[in-house]
Order: structure tokens, then sequence, then C-alpha cells
């Protein structure tokens, strides 16, 4: 079936509220879609509920931040509970339930240095909240699943008029992050047995996003560190990660190649596989939509 498992609205760092999305996932002819917002299903009902009023399945799902020492994997894992409401998935919400209270402490605290860096006594989350839900509020009970994150901050700074207008969050990002002008903030995560072990309680699916990524979506490390690879590879498998994502990585070419090199590496060792654009809505530098899908044979059975 035509599918696109990779989706962020409003809810993390998407310029979409679920319904918008889910009319686009319609447009594009998708059978089957997933929000994966970033630490939070905070969305999911609605969007679940929305793709079935267009003739589309939707899938409960989210995106979560995770942190591997083991083998130095800073990245994030997908969770996919099919035929699953959000209330139901229990030990995933506990687990999102530490990073959403982490993610609003960090804005808090870059709010403070913006507060001292500009002299601008008024930037307060209470403002940023107010953008934030305009046009779409969640109601009282879904704020608490708001994940907030660096996006929302620059999208602030920059209706304050405080940032130059030629300034895209990718510029800000690297000029006041790695390192810049805010001191850093490090976000406590689980680890990929954590992650996947929560995710499996509720029934669900862990799978890894755009494994490319992790080598600069260069498809000649890539072949050069073949034995590497293996060994993430089985380290995830072990861990108890049962997809791998083929993914958009901003070029016909580029994701054929990858996305061939991912089959052939994962394949063996018994991963399923999804398909996802990463898609964060227009105005934004992920708006692909309609740049990826693919043939989904489906969640494999319990």
């Amino acid at each position: 079936m035509k599918a696109n498992l990779h989706l962020h609205s409003r809810f993390s760092d998407g310029s979409l509220w679920p319904e918008d999305i889910a009319r686009s996932a319609a447009h594009e002819g998708l059978a089957l879609a997933a929000l994966t917002d970033h630490d939070t299903l905070g969305g999911a009902d609605r969007f679940v509920a929305a793709c079935g009023e267009l003739g589309l399945t939707g899938v409960t799902a989210c995106e979560i931040d995770v942190s591997e020492p083991e083998i130095g994997y800073k990245s994030e894992l997908l969770g996919y509970f099919p035929g699953r409401g959000a209330s139901s998935c229990l030990e995933t919400r506990r687990m999102l339930g530490v990073v959403l209270g982490e993610r609003k402490k960090r804005l808090e605290y870059y709010l403070y240095w913006a507060r001292t860096i500009f002299r601008r006594d008024d930037l307060i989350i209470e403002d940023v909240l107010k953008d934030k839900v305009a046009g779409g509020a969640p109601g009282a009970d879904g704020l608490a699943d708001i994940s907030w994150s660096k996006v929302d901050l620059f999208l602030y700074l920059k209706a304050k008029k405080l940032l130059p207008a030629y300034m895209t969050y990718k510029i800000f990002k690297k000029e006041w992050f790695v390192p810049g002008k805010f001191p850093k903030y490090k976000l406590s995560k689980p680890n990929v047995r954590e992650c996947a072990r929560s995710i499996r309680a509720d029934g669900g699916y862990a799978v890894i996003p755009h494994f490319g990524h992790l080598w600069n979506d260069d498809i000649e490390e890539m072949e050069r560190r073949r034995d590497t690879i293996a060994g993430q590879l089985a380290f995830f498998r072990g861990g108890g990660v049962e997809g791998i994502e083929l993914y958009w990585y901003s070029g016909h070419k580029k994701t054929q190649a990858i996305n061939d090199f991912v089959r052939e590496m994962a394949e063996p060792l018994g991963f399923f596989f999804t398909y996802g654009s990463d898609c964060h809505g227009p105005d934004t530098d992920k708006y692909t939509i309609d740049k990826f899908s693919g043939d989904f044979a489906g969640f494999p059975p319990r």
C-alpha cells in the first residue's frame, strides 16, 4: 500500500496541525500515513481520526530522541502503534512525559538567555505558547503534550523581529547552538533498549529512521564502512528494534543509492522496512510529503 510514515505537526516542529497533514496525505493518494512528532503522541488521535474521515488509514506513532553511547548513536527511533490509540500506549507515554518536561525546561532556559542577550524582559514562555497554538489550539489538556523545540524559539524570535530577515532555521541553529550564543542544555534521553522496550510493551514496533544521516548521507562513506554499519545494525536488532526506514535523501539518485544499500545490509538481519519523507510542512526546510512514499508491506504479525 502507498505509505508515508514520517510526518510532523505543530505538536512538535512541523508547521501544520494534524488535520491539515491528513488532508495533504489524502491529496497525495496515500493509503497509510503516520504522524511522528518528536517525543509526543499528543496529535496522534486527531491525525488518525482525520485520516479515517478522508478514507486513508492513520497510524498512532511518534519519533523519540535516544542516545546510545555504546555505538555512538545520537538520533531517534520511530515508534509505531498500529490499531491503538495514544491513551493506550502507557509505557511509551510514561517515558515521553519525562522528555516533554525536559523540553519545556530547555525552552525556558533559552528564553532566559534570550532575555539577557536582547535585554528584553517580555520574552516569556506564555508568549511562545500563544503563537504555538494559534489556529489549532489543542485545548488545556493537550498543552502538556506539546513538544517544545528549538524551532519554536527560532520562530518566536523571528516574529519578534530580533533576528535578521534572511535568517533560516538552519543558519540560526548553526550560529546560536553549535556552539553559539546559547549555553548548551543537555536533554535526558532513553537509550535504544529502554526506548524499544517501552514501545514493545505497548504493542508497538521500533524503527530506525533516516539511517543515512549517521553517515552524512554519503553512500561512498557507507560503502567503505560496511563492517561498522553491520555492527550497528546488529546492535539495534539485539536491542529490540525491528524495522528500518527507507527515506527521502533530498534527491532521487541519492535516495535510491542509500536505500538500496540499507536494504541490502538490513534485510539479512530480519528488519522490515517502512517509508518516510520526514515532512515538516510548508514554510520549513522539509516540505517533502509529495517527494517520497513507498509500497509498504505492512507491520509484521505479532
